[in-house]
């Protein structure tokens, strides 16, 4: 409602919110899926645009308009939910789980066949009871290892193999442990992020309760990791940039392979899309590349630089701001003219103004530099 209120009856604009407006009201009276704790919904009736997109994990409320949609909220819950999977099993049974922002997904449940009974006999029989036993378990794990390689890997829509497991964690006594170090590719020991201890009848809650901590350490190591990568590629000086404007420009040339941004970073800009150009700041009085100054129009820099992103194939890395709180501060009163503690990660791209790039490839006099 405040939001027609800002454009004039009858026109273009308001005539299409309005429509926007009764389509999200029915919508998420009707049609959504009561199970969901958050939704993104990208309108325009003008355009024939109507985007529901019902997620499972919580987000903020706000109300964005724009010329292109407001992209980070979607980037942020698939950049900080991961896919993840937990592995636990012993030597007889293995249960894979397969997790997406906090969700189960599917599963994958392996029982051993023919398992060799417990034997009290000694000497040679017992010796060959156990040969029999350890081959077994050495099957059993061979067919776990390949079941998980099966779910970690996959094809993309042009068939190329690609890995879609964020994070590995599992839950193995240590004889099924060894047996599994032994078979697991080696695309499946790249994701291991540790091990918990969980019995085989784990239900989910549990599950998630013992895994989540891990993957939460895992995605701030990353975070930390990603921004400290921008750094040094400003630092060698043909690597990579930082700031909002450089970041810009080497996104528009296709420069860049990962973007990295603070997930409180705002700032204003401007783009004219029918050439398309786009700069950071206010809209600028002139042209750039002289065409039509009605043609330039506000936008918010943090969602341009995503869909920019998004477009040429950059992967996307949300710094969290907030630093994690420890259990024993929960307890204290906090005081509120205090400003927010930070994490280490968005202390380092504050330095290099919130947002930096690291390229796909080094700049040199053939490739001009990406500032402006």
């Amino acid at each position: 409602d405040d939001l027609l209120t800002r454009h004039a009856p009858h026109t273009p604009a308001h005539d299409s919110i309005a429509v926007d407006a009764s389509r999200i009201v029915n919508y998420v009276d009707h049609e959504l899926d009561p199970a969901a704790r958050g939704l993104i919904l990208i309108a325009c009736d003008r355009q024939g645009v109507f985007e529901p997109i019902p997620l499972d994990i919580p987000i903020d409320t706000c109300l964005t308009t724009g010329p292109v949609p407001s992209l980070r909220p979607l980037v942020h819950a698939a950049d900080d939910f991961p896919l993840f999977a937990v592995l636990v099993a012993d030597q007889k049974e293995a249960a894979l789980w397969l997790f997406a922002r906090e969700t189960w997904q599917t599963g994958i449940e392996v029982e051993a066949d023919g398992y060799p009974r417990k034997q009290a006999q000694g000497g040679w029989s017992q010796d060959r009871f156990q040969r029999r036993a350890d081959v077994r378990v050495e099957a059993f794990a061979k067919t776990v290892a390949a079941e998980t390689f099966r779910a970690f890997y996959d094809r993309d829509q042009r068939g190329i193999p690609a890995e879609k497991v964020a994070y590995f964690i599992v839950a193995a006594d240590e004889p099924a442990l060894t047996a599994l170090d032994a078979e697991f590719h080696e695309i499946v020991k790249r994701r291991i992020i540790g091990q918990i201890h969980l019995p085989i009848d784990a239900g989910m809650n549990d599950v998630v309760a013992a895994a989540l901590p891990l993957v939460e350490q895992a995605e701030r190591q990353r975070e930390a990791e990603a921004a400290q990568a921008v750094r040094d590629a400003v630092g060698a000086g043909q690597t990579g940039v930082a700031g909002a404007e450089p970041t810009l420009l080497a996104l528009d040339v296709g420069q860049v392979l990962t973007l990295v941004m603070n997930d409180d970073f705002s700032q204003p800009g401007w783009a004219d899309y029918t050439f398309p150009v786009f700069g950071a700041g206010a809209p600028p009085k002139t042209h750039p590349a002289g065409g039509d100054v009605a043609n330039i129009v506000p936008t918010a820099l943090e969602d341009e630089l995503i869909r920019l992103a998004l477009k040429t194939d950059a992967t996307i890395e949300l710094v969290r701001s907030a630093a994690p709180i420890e259990a024993s501060e929960l307890e204290r009163v906090p005081n509120a003219a205090a400003p927010l503690p930070r994490s280490e990660a968005a202390t380092t791209l504050d330095a290099l103004g919130g947002v930096g790039a690291v390229f796909r490839f080094a700049l040199s006099a053939d490739n001009p530099t990406a500032t402006p």
